[in-house]
């Protein structure tokens, strides 16, 4: 198949795009978004002291995609392969070092420019690359194409849009996924958009994030958050993104007219935006003096209304005291956040309407009666039923066990590749 337009255009942007990349990684250092001190990953140079003759790259965007790659990487690393894993994020970053062994190879990945990715692979033996979700770069996928690198697309997830955005592009997008040996959708509605394209190399095994281990909890820290609320009564917001806190101030401000001892938990999907939500909360009402980061570890008092959990990997205690959980990014066009994580502590699901990245598992957990759509009346009515939450939240964790076992099956796939 000869190259589409696209994809030229593409390669003469991005050729040209090198020219500013010093612009755009220092812009984004100054948000928060790149880390200063590793700074030349984003640019192709490797900075691993000791490297493998045969990696098995991964290549997982952020926080939901490094998190539902843990019980592969464990598979393979049981069999002694070696791991590299790059991401996005600098929250996916910093999650790596918590959740994965020193074993485990991590790199930024490096902007989808030709000289960059050129630099990337020319230090590195990789003998296979997997990509997970929605990630698809080009320049990067070319350039295994070019060296023989054999490609996976794992857990590949669209949502209406990307259709639509595809659509435009479909000589550009069929020609990309000609590069991979083979892709694993992570829904049906995926399944069968691929099967339109015509690809055939495709197979079905449901979602690698129902394989994810409940998430660690720390003793420690969670005697210490039982300690620092004072059994005061909790609203927990998970994973909430710019808009969606307004929502939370909201319906916190309308109970606690009703319930003392209330207790307001935020923990944003970006912690880097700690301040931002303690100044709002400031104009919705809070005192300074009551609102605590967990990141500085401020003392919490019986007067402490507000806590704003801003470090990354520690909602394991949250859902530990939690009776319900509000999860963010379905109250705005986000696309929601994974439903499963939660239900796995035995409470239920507060969510938005746009849960399109995850719309088969939050319609399976609405379905069980595990999940409802969020309103402040709803909420307030069963936030008071502690017997309903409790049954709802067994719901839940009976919805979630019934799924599991891609990750097995994308284990033998890899296997047989090797």
């Amino acid at each position: 198949m000869s190259k589409p337009f696209l994809i030229i255009i593409y390669k003469a942007f991005t050729h040209c795009l090198n020219l500013f990349t010093w612009i755009i990684f220092i812009t984004r250092a100054m948000k928060k978004k790149e880390e200063w001190i590793r700074k030349k990953e984003r640019f192709g140079i490797v900075d691993i002291n000791k490297k493998s003759n045969n990696y098995i790259l991964f290549h997982a965007a952020s926080v939901g995609e490094l998190l539902s790659i843990q019980p592969l990487v464990k598979k393979l690393l049981n069999e002694n392969y070696d791991i590299l894993v790059t991401t996005t994020t600098v929250s996916s970053a910093k999650l790596f070092k918590k959740i994965f062994p020193d074993s485990v190879e991590h790199q930024y990945i490096p902007y989808d420019v030709p000289k960059y990715t050129k630099r990337f692979f020319n230090n590195l033996n990789i003998q296979l690359a997997i990509f997970v979700e929605s990630e698809i770069w080009p320049n990067f996928i070319l350039e295994c194409k070019n060296r023989n690198i054999p490609l996976l697309l794992i857990n590949a997830r669209f949502s209406d849009k990307s259709f639509q955005y595809w659509g435009y592009a479909k000589k550009s997008l069929i020609y990309l996924l000609d590069s991979f040996k083979f892709i694993i959708p992570q829904n049906k509605k995926t399944y069968n958009f691929f099967k339109k394209l015509g690809y055939e190399n495709i197979q079905f095994f449901g979602n690698i994030k129902h394989d994810a281990d409940i998430l660690r909890v720390n003793n420690n820290k969670l005697e210490n958050l039982k300690k620092s609320i004072f059994d005061k009564n909790i609203i927990l917001a998970v994973s909430t993104h710019d808009g969606e806190e307004e929502i939370i101030f909201s319906l916190f401000n309308r109970l606690k007219l009703e319930i003392t001892d209330l207790i307001l938990i935020i923990a944003p999907r970006h912690p880097e935006r700690a301040q931002s939500i303690s100044n709002m909360a400031l104009k919705k009402g809070f005192l300074n003096k009551n609102i605590k980061f967990l990141s500085k570890n401020e003392e919490v008092s019986g007067e402490t209304e507000f806590i704003i959990y801003d470090k990354i990997g520690e909602l394991g205690e949250l859902y530990t005291i939690a009776d319900s959980v509000i999860l963010g990014g379905a109250f705005k066009n986000y696309g929601g956040h994974n439903p499963f994580e939660p239900a796995k502590f035995s409470i239920p699901v507060f969510t938005g309407p746009n849960f399109y990245n995850f719309e088969d598992d939050y319609k399976n957990l609405l379905k069980a009666e595990g999940a409802v759509n969020f309103t402040e009346e709803n909420f307030i009515k069963l936030f008071k039923d502690k017997k309903s939450l409790i049954d709802m939240g067994k719901k839940a964790e009976r919805c979630v066990n019934q799924f599991g076992g891609a990750s097995e099956d994308i284990f033998n796939i890899i296997k047989d590749i090797k």
